[in-house]
């Protein structure tokens, strides 16, 4: 998409974002557990609006994941394909900037009618088998693409629950001679595992067991009649996702699937046991095996009441594990994943020009604003006009300067510039914020589309590095969420070294 393409559909008022996402119980609740999470940081910006287009089943369930203010396009059974779905949008009056997809079998489909509707698309891809959308977003970590598209991977773009993410530490575990197992299976459990894990835990008697029932899940009224036998076992029916959050907290162990739960146990350090449900958890609960961060059972077709059993046990009496799952947990999902993905569907809409020397007044002027110029590298004495006029001119005749300002609409955002090195694989950054943005949440989208274009501009570059005075915490966090790696500088204590690997 060029640059003029964006500003000839972008308003300077509110962003328009439509996610399609569908819910129920053969499809399960997953595809909301995770858009949800997205959509509430997207509005939390304040200067995005969002519609939801979802199945009749779906349309059931949006209470328990989105908000009020949420609006809602529900689709017929013949409007399923993208191409109707748009149709119904713009019915409706709708054209959205921006479609964000989570919607297995038509992502093919999606590129080629947004990409004539002049719709920026994001996916979330499990499978993947997306290639030309805008955002490619894999948790699960392959970044292997064969189009244009731009890949988002690994556990850092794992969007998760409000609730889970603002807990604010995980619960102090008190030693108690009862350990805490929690069983789920997320909103619908289409494969009836649930079934199998009360059967399993109906003599685990010397453990205390919550047993979450989803809003879409169903079972057997002799499990039920087990349950109520069970001085051990509680059933939990369609708890709320705080009262879900809080039961994973006081828990030991979980049994569950590999979906939007996986993320959420190993953020809270939640040690799990795993069963794959659906073809598409496979990517992301082999990405993990591989880190050594869950113990798994199998898939489901191959997991029985008995290896269900010896897997709790063997858990529950292996405590050197449990206190290394507990550990690693955290530090692969660290919980940021819904803000930086709503920071770069923001940065969609920002479109740039390259610096001019007839913006030597306004760039002096943004550079030296108290706010900008306080952690300056250059240190306290700000340039005037004539050695800001000759720094600029050397840093538009550098062919390894790449300067740029980006806009909104037409309206001035912020400026970035990299300088290349190391044959053009290493880029060092430098990035402030036109003063009247500052307090707009705009300096990750920001950030981000300059990385986006860079990427696209210069491939050669694999390296970002920047510098963060120690003291600017706000910067600092700027950076950590950008996925950069900090270090304290080995040569000046007072500054920081940031570096960001984007290949």
């Amino acid at each position: 998409m060029t640059t003029q393409s964006l500003h000839n559909k972008i308003t300077p008022t509110c962003m328009r974002v439509a996610i399609r996402a569908d819910a129920g119980a053969k499809t399960g609740m997953g595809h909301f557990a995770r858009i949800a999470p997205i959509a509430t940081a997207l509005q939390k910006s304040g200067d995005v609006e969002i519609l939801l287009v979802t199945n009749c089943e779906g349309a059931s369930y949006i209470g328990a994941f989105f908000s009020a203010r949420t609006q809602v396009l529900t689709l017929s059974p013949e409007e399923n394909s993208p191409l109707a779905a748009i149709q119904a949008m713009e019915a409706r009056g709708w054209n959205p900037d921006v479609i964000l997809v989570d919607q297995y079998g038509w992502i093919k489909q999606w590129e080629i009618e947004s990409a004539k509707s002049n719709m920026s698309l994001v996916v979330l891809d499990d499978l993947d088998v997306a290639c030309n959308a805008d955002l490619i977003v894999r948790p699960h970590g392959n970044t292997r693409v064969s189009g244009r598209g731009l890949v988002l991977a690994g556990p850092s773009y794992a969007p998760l629950s409000p609730q889970v993410i603002n807990l604010k530490s995980p619960q102090r575990k008190i030693p108690r001679s009862r350990l805490r197992l929690n069983i789920c299976f997320g909103g619908a459990d289409p494969t009836q595992e649930l079934s199998k894990a009360i059967e399993a835990a109906a003599s685990l008697n010397h453990m205390d067991i919550d047993v979450l029932v989803g809003p879409g899940a169903q079972i057997e009224p002799k499990l039920l009649d087990t349950v109520d036998r069970s001085t051990h076992i509680k059933l939990h029916q369609s708890p709320t996702q705080s009262k879900l959050v809080e039961l994973m907290r006081s828990a030991d162990l979980a049994l569950g699937a590999g979906g939007v739960m996986l993320w959420e146990r190993l953020h809270l350090g939640l040690p799990s046991l795993v069963i794959s449900t659906a073809e598409n958890q496979l990517p992301q609960v082999e990405s993990m095996i591989a880190k050594g961060a869950l113990v798994y059972l199998g898939h489901h077709s191959e997991v029985d009441v008995a290896s269900i059993k010896r897997g709790i046990l063997s858990l529950a009496e292996d405590k050197v594990l449990r206190k290394k799952l507990s550990v690693r947990g955290p530090k692969t999902v660290d919980g940021q994943g819904a803000w930086r993905l709503a920071a770069w569907i923001r940065a969609l809409r920002l479109g740039f020009r390259d610096v001019e020397i007839e913006d030597a007044k306004d760039l002096l002027r943004w550079r030296t604003d108290e706010r900008n110029w306080h952690y300056n590298w250059a240190g306290s004495e700000k340039p005037q006009m004539e050695s800001h006029l000759t720094w600029l001119r050397k840093c538009l005749t550098d062919p390894d300067c790449i300067f740029r300002i980006f806009m909104q609409a037409d309206e001035p955002v912020g400026v970035v510039r990299f300088d290349l090195s190391d044959g053009c694989t290493n880029a060092y950054l430098s990035i402030y914020l036109v003063p009247a943005w500052h307090e707009k949440r705009i300096g990750l989208p920001l950030y981000f589309a300059a990385e986006k274009e860079l990427r696209r501009s210069h491939p050669s570059v694999n390296r970002i590095v920047s510098k963060i005075h120690a003291e600017n915490s706000a910067s600092e966090r700027l950076h950590r969420n950008a996925g950069f790696e900090i270090k304290v500088s080995k040569f000046q204590s007072d500054w920081l070294d940031a570096t960001k690997e984007i290949k």
